[in-house]
């Protein structure tokens, strides 16, 4: 075969030629970055053992100054190929060096030296490591001279490779195919029997793919007929078809005249059949009204821009007015009809969307319902697989809707308590019938959520489950409402009892330690009598001081309120309480408001509140210290302060209990357990409220009491 300039050949040379050598050009790039990647990890990776292995016999050494073990130690840093220097240096100046140093191309390393002297660490001089990076240029220069030869040379058989084989099997046949083909009449009927096309090739047992070539010029003319045929048979099946759809579809011709309608279309129009209304201008047909109504234009500038650009158009929310004065809200389409390579009219369907934005409307107001309700909503299918959760659900459950998606739901409650077994709740779904009863849950931080929970099945109309649907409500609010106020009945009669305590054993104590000291003095001379009337004497103090505190459980306040900042309260109770919280080396933190807070309160009884708040903060730090932190917020019409510890916490089946009487998590002889009791009735007298939250770590008693402004009363 010639040569020729356009040949595909010609062409197939210059582009195999092209592609080969940027292939050959980006693998060597790639090589050569690895290699340049793979020397620079391995220099790394020197460095790093250096760090690991070389630094600690390096220092002891140095240390004793043994100029011998530190040159082998530095020859053997400089034997590695790319290091180039390594010196020791120390007090600033170079007191053992190996190899050159260099400025240029290079990089340093510096590792300090440290010895452990007298139970603590000193820095007794610095290693220096120098490596050049010319070997490594020095190599990829190399190996790119070879890899780039030894591609070009690849590329270059391979490329003369494929040209032989392309002009052997390929190249010399399409040229004799090409002159064959353009011999065939279609339209002349003598040329219906084409004769087979032979090759200048051997002949082979197994055809190849210009054998099929030749094969399937044969078949074509056969198979025109039969396309025909089938064109036809198609065009009646898309004739049934579009009478068969409920969308109203149109034919149109340049001049806006109606080619075609379907059923669905004349059942618009008062015609009849078809023939009353193809021929007519669509526009007269929907278009009522004199003047035309404003969508009539609209229309026609839509059929035009779909004729003229040759694109198709959309229209939704289209209004359209029938031939019987009615109208209708549609969603109109129209594509462009093509023949000859020239557009020839358009199709258009519409369809009436009224029912269906109805539809629509309704479900996304169901869906917002859903969505926003209070319940707990969640949807699985008939495999009990989650689908779908609410809100609610996600900030009850804290949850995430994507991480439950696809989950088995008995699988995800299994960690849950039931109020039945769960095997009850399966068989009321399995008889389609509905499940209800409570599900309790403990959150990370020792909450426990309580829930009111409904399952029932949805059925199709043959009676099958398709969906499964839980329904909860949460009721943790108000239990814990419930179990206030039973504390604060508790601590009513509590208080009342304490009362009658104090003022039954207070009087008898006072005459019982009156009697003690009496003969206390009586019996002076006898020491052992003494110190056993004295220590008689301490404990009688310490129950007036039990009575004392049991008075103050649930106390009406019958002291002066006053109007005070708390900030300054909390700074008067600190300078008390600052070596006692230095003693046992705990950092106090103060993270008050920005301005002045102000409560109308009894004083001295609000700072007995954070008195026992400290002392307990405290004394859970007392053993390794910590930090205390003080801060202050206003919180709407409420002053909210946090005392916060960094203690070991206290234990979840402990929280509920914090505030009872007698209850203490110290050992007995540390406390009475009123403190937190007391308090607890003080700030309930004030109308305030007082919380705790902990987990290791972390443990915050957070006071809420009413705010006032400064000057009232």
């Amino acid at each position: 075969m010639p040569w020729k300039k356009h040949s595909i050949a010609h062409r197939l040379t210059l582009v195999v030629i092209l592609f080969s050598s940027l292939i050959a050009c980006f693998s060597t790039a790639l090589q050569l970055y690895l290699d340049y990647r793979r020397d620079v990890e391995e220099l790394d990776a020197f460095f790093n053992d250096i760090s690991e292995t070389s630094i600690r016999l390096l220092e002891e050494s140095v240390w004793i100054l043994d100029d011998l073990q530190v040159n082998l130690q530095l020859e053997g840093l400089i034997k590695h190929e790319d290091v180039v220097y390594a010196a020791v240096q120390m007090d600033g100046q170079v007191a053992w060096a190996k190899g050159t140093p260099v400025r240029v191309d290079s990089v340093i390393r510096v590792y300090p030296l440290h010895h452990e002297v007298h139970d603590h660490v000193e820095e007794i001089g610095q290693l220096q490591v120098t490596a050049s990076y010319e070997g490594i240029h020095q190599r990829l220069v190399y190996r790119f001279i070879v890899l780039l030869v030894t591609n070009a040379a690849k590329t270059f058989l391979v490329v003369g490779f494929i040209l032989f084989c392309f002009q052997k099997y390929l190249t010399r046949h399409l040229r004799d195919l090409a002159r064959y083909t353009e011999n065939i009449n279609l339209d002349d009927r003598r040329n219906r029997q084409f004769m087979p096309m032979r090759l200048d090739r051997p002949a082979s047992t197994y055809p190849d793919e210009l054998d099929q070539v030749v094969s399937s010029l044969n078949f074509l003319c056969a198979s025109g007929h039969k396309a025909l045929v089938d064109v036809e048979n198609q065009r009646e099946r898309l004739r049934l078809f579009l009478d068969a759809t409920e969308e109203v579809v149109l034919g149109v011709d340049t001049d806006g005249q109606c080619t075609f309608i379907n059923r669905a279309g004349l059942e618009q129009f008062p015609a009849t059949e078809a023939s009353g209304i193809i021929g007519r201008d669509i526009l007269t047909l929907l278009a009522v009204g004199e003047p035309p109504p404003p969508h009539a234009q609209g229309l026609r500038e839509l059929i035009r821009t779909t004729i003229s650009a040759g694109t198709a158009m959309i229209a939704d929310e289209m209004l359209l007015s029938l031939p019987d004065g009615s109208q209708m809200l549609v969603n109109l389409r129209a594509y462009p009809v093509f023949e000859g390579g020239q557009c020839t009219g358009a199709v258009i369907f519409y369809v009436d969307i009224r029912r269906q934005q109805q539809l629509e409307l309704e479900k996304r107001l169901s869906t917002k319902v859903i969505r926003q309700a209070p319940a707990l909503i969640l949807v699985a299918n008939s495999e009990y697989m989650i689908e779908y959760v609410n809100a609610s659900f996600e900030q009850v459950m804290e949850c995430d809707e994507a991480e439950l998606r696809g989950k088995n739901t008995l699988d995800y409650l299994s960690g849950l308590n039931f109020s039945e077994p769960p095997e009850q709740l399966l068989a009321c779904i399995d008889r389609g019938e509905s499940w209800t009863g409570r599900i309790t849950r403990s959150t990370p931080q020792g909450r426990t959520i309580n829930l009111d929970v409904w399952f029932f099945p949805i059925l199709n109309s043959a009676g099958r489950r398709t969906h499964v649907v839980a329904m909860g409500r949460d009721r943790t609010r108000e239990q814990q409402l419930v179990e206030q106020l039973h504390h604060t009945q508790k601590m009513e009669a509590m208080g009342q009892l304490a009362a009658s305590i104090a003022h039954e054993f207070g009087n008898p104590l006072l005459g019982i330690s009156f009697a003690l000291r009496d003969v206390q003095q009586r019996f002076s001379e006898d020491a052992e009598a003494v110190a056993l009337l004295q220590l008689a004497g301490t404990e009688c103090d310490r129950m007036r001081k039990l009575i004392r505190d049991l008075r103050q459980f649930n106390r009406p306040s019958t002291g002066k309120k006053t109007v005070f900042d708390i900030h300054r309260l909390l700074e008067d109770t600190l300078v008390l309480y600052r070596r006692f919280l230095d003693e046992r080396h705990i950092v106090l933190v103060r993270s008050y408001a920005g301005q002045a807070l102000y409560v109308n309160a009894v004083e001295d009884q609000i700072r007995q509140v954070f008195i026992n708040l400290i002392i307990n903060a405290a004394d859970a730090m007392k053993e390794h210290g910590g930090v205390l932190t003080l801060s202050t917020a206003c919180e709407g019409d409420r002053v909210v302060t946090c005392v916060e510890d960094s203690g070991s916490g206290i234990a979840p089946h402990h929280l509920d209990k914090i505030f009872e009487p007698f209850f203490s998590i110290k050992e007995a002889v540390e406390g009475s357990g009123l403190g937190l009791s007391v308090s607890y009735g003080i700030v309930q007298a004030h109308g305030g409220r007082i919380e705790v939250r902990s987990e290791p770590g972390q443990t915050v008693f957070q006071v809420s009491l009413p705010a006032a402004e400064e000057g009232t009363v």
